[in-house]
């Protein structure tokens, strides 16, 4: 289930004027959810199904499995959505056997213009327990902040879990009152995938290390803004 606090947050969801790079982990995959990028969506789904159920496999035995990869991943974009994201990212390939317990999804906001940005990024921290920081993404003023939550399976023999949050808000710097929100969670249930969560997080954080704007106004792709376009486009060498 993908949780995302900023759903009735005012300018959620508006026309996108800002983009940006970002290095994925090898088997994550971002999928856009707003209607404009149906076609883009869906070559996409097709192309998870096809590698994680290849043609190669009987077809007869496969073919619902396929239905409910189409389903689940419909599913995931539409609760996105319906939470005002732009897109969400996810791993599609298990690890060791495991399934990585983590998702991001990606937001625009607009502020209401009535305080600076400095004012608004204070009010974050103001509104933050101690955790909140504050950042630089690429040159960007941001606040990062992280909070948890521990909650009971209801359905079904499902253990207690807790869901760790950690959210970059981000000011666009050549957009005024944009900004982006990047909210990234790890789910665990026990000590041990709570070390897990923990390392989950260190690797959001270093993601967000390559995050870079792409267009910004006048200039033109760095070398390294190049390279993270290549591999964003043709994976990892």
């Amino acid at each position: 289930m993908i949780e995302n606090e900023l759903a009735n947050s005012p300018g959620v969801g508006a026309e996108p004027q800002a983009s940006f790079l970002m290095i994925l982990p090898p088997g994550w995959v971002r999928l856009p959810v707003r209607d404009e990028h149906a076609d883009e969506l869906q070559v996409l789904i097709e192309g998870i199904v096809a590698e994680t159920l290849p043609s190669s496999l009987p077809r007869d035995s496969t073919e619902p499995w396929r239905g409910e990869l189409r389903k689940r991943f419909r599913g995931v974009v539409r609760e996105a959505q319906q939470a005002g994201a732009t897109a969400v990212y996810f791993p599609t390939r298990a690890v060791n056997g495991l399934v990585v317990p983590a998702s991001l999804i990606e937001s625009e906001i607009e502020d209401d213009g009535l305080e600076s940005a400095d004012m608004f990024l204070e009010s974050l921290m103001q509104d933050a327990d101690s955790s909140a920081t504050q950042e630089t993404v690429d040159g960007a003023p941001a606040v990062r902040t992280v909070s948890a939550r521990t909650r009971l399976q209801v359905d079904g023999d499902w253990p207690e879990v807790t869901n760790r949050q950690v959210v970059y808000t981000i000011r666009v710097p050549h957009r005024e009152g944009r900004w982006i929100v990047m909210s990234f969670s790890a789910v665990s249930s026990d000590s041990v995938s709570a070390l897990l969560s923990d390392a989950l997080v260190l690797l959001f954080d270093a993601l967000m290390t390559t995050f870079r704007w792409t267009d910004v106004p006048g200039s033109d792709y760095s070398a390294l803004e190049l390279r993270l376009q290549n591999i964003n486009s043709h994976g990892y060498e």
